[in-house]
């Protein structure tokens, strides 16, 4: 099993509970940034802790360069009955501004995508992106990854 990987001064291993605080803080600043939403910090951080308390939402990834932690990346778990195996969505992706650029994002989902290879029960990997983000849709054709043909529908409560 992977552990941890490196790559010039970029270390990716999984998130544990203690780096909460740093996780949730990224939440509210990709949800300012990428749709201008305002989230409630305590509500963030109570759920961001969910994920340590319980194994069947996901997992964090965190990225750590020079020291820091400057990035970081959710793993979410969702069942494929026609594939007989997990689909690991990417959601909750973050890295500092200041350390874009560096292949931070890369890394992260190069992490995943070796431990998900691992895992005989993963299927693939899935996330889903702004339709005006071309920067970002951009960086995952790069990597390999497809648009598909589905919409994403939703309602909420």
């Amino acid at each position: 099993m992977i552990k941890k990987m490196e790559t010039n001064r970029i270390q990716i291993s999984r998130a544990i509970i203690e780096n909460a605080n740093i996780l949730a803080d990224f939440n509210v600043k990709m949800a300012k940034e990428t749709e201008n939403k305002e989230l409630n910090f305590d509500k963030v951080l109570n759920a961001t802790k969910e994920v340590f308390l319980s194994n069947d939402k996901g997992f964090y990834l965190k990225a750590i360069y020079n020291g820091k932690i400057v990035g970081s990346m959710l793993i979410t778990y969702e069942w494929s009955d026609w594939r007989n195996g997990f689909f690991w969505w990417i959601q909750s992706v973050y890295v500092l501004k200041e350390y874009r650029n560096k292949g931070i994002f890369k890394s992260l989902y190069n992490y995943a995508r070796n431990l998900a290879k691992e895992k005989k029960d993963v299927c693939g990997l899935r996330l889903y992106v702004d339709k005006d983000n071309e920067a970002a849709q951009n960086v995952y054709k790069k990597l390999g990854m497809y648009e598909t043909n589905y919409l994403l529908f939703e309602e909420e409560f």
